[in-house]
This record gives C-alpha cells, structure tokens and sequence, in this order.
C-alpha cells in the first residue's frame, strides 16, 4: 500500500504537536532495528531497508517522546527534542545517503556530503536539506524493478519520511529512515 500525501502536514515537532504520545514498536531486525512502529494517530513507520553493518555509535533523533523527526517538518522551521543539548559534540561528519533502489552513479554526488555541526539541531537541518537534495535527484531516476515500493516521488512522498537516527558504519554516518503509512 503507497503512503498517502495527507501524512505531509503531520507534526513531530514537540512546538509543533502537544498531543502525541509514545509509539508503539513492532518486531526488529537483526541488527536491533524496529521493523516498524505506530504512532498514536494510527500512522505505521516502515523502516526503509539499508545494509547495516554496525549499531555501536548512533545518534538519534526524536520528537515529544517518539523516535524520528519528519523530514518536511525540520525543512519549514521544526526542532529536534534534545537539539540544544550542552555537551553535544559531532565534529566534521561524512553522510551517506542510501535509499533502495537508487545507488547509480547519477545520483552519487547527492548522496554524499559532510557537515560540522554545534548542535542536534544543526545536525537534522543538515541532514534534511541534503536529504531533500538527494530525493529531488533520486526522483528523477526509476528505482530498480525489486525497489519499486520504495520509489521516491512515485510511492514515497518528502512529508512521509522521518529521519530517526544516524550510525556509524565503516568510516561514515549513514542516516535511518522510515516511511509513514496508514
């Protein structure tokens, strides 16, 4: 089932939304990864399916109790619970972006980046505008044939990604994402 682009005004943002409550997880992965998890709205996340070689340093990010930020929401001006966070301490950080499907070469250059953030905050604005970059790229290539689900634009709306983590694995940061359905 696609997700619907209804879900694009939804708020993660604690400023933004005071009545949501925690989320409810399902099963996880190898790796200790929630396959998926409802919001109290009913909403289900699907994490997106990544390789994950290492869970040892993670930095994450939530919104009024729940795991994830929405994407759209950081890029029109949302926090991150926990963004101004005195002894936070990134440094320069390399981010990969990886999204099923899409790892041609044409779209290589957006899916790298590197950014030397003071604060949590600076750290999901950054990585939601690079995101936003990558997606506007990857949207303008079919995914491969067993990727379809995942295809940005035509199955996968911008306001239905949530970025709920970066890890570390094998020298760079690569970023956590779900996808919002009903």
């Amino acid at each position: 089932m696609a997700p619907q682009k209804g879900h694009s005004g939804q708020s993660f943002c604690g400023s933004l939304s005071s009545s949501v409550e925690p989320s409810t997880p399902s099963r996880t992965t190898k790796q200790g990864l929630a396959e998926r998890f409802t919001l109290p709205d009913g909403t289900i996340a699907h994490r997106v399916p990544v390789p994950c070689n290492s869970r040892r340093r993670t930095i994450p990010f939530s919104d009024n109790g729940n795991p994830g930020v929405s994407i759209k929401n950081i890029l029109n001006g949302g926090c991150v619970q926990g963004s101004s966070e005195p002894d936070f301490k990134a440094g320069s950080l390399k981010i990969v972006f990886q999204w099923p499907g899409y790892d041609s070469s044409d779209i290589l250059h957006a899916g790298h980046i590197t950014v030397k953030p003071d604060t949590k905050q600076e750290l999901a604005v950054a990585l939601c505008t690079a995101f936003h970059k990558f997606y506007l790229c990857a949207s303008k290539i079919l995914p491969s044939a067993e990727s379809v689900p995942w295809g940005l634009s035509s199955k996968v709306y911008l306001g239905d990604i949530m970025l709920t983590c970066i890890r570390l694995d094998t020298g760079v940061w690569v970023p956590e994402f779900y996808v919002l359905r009903k």
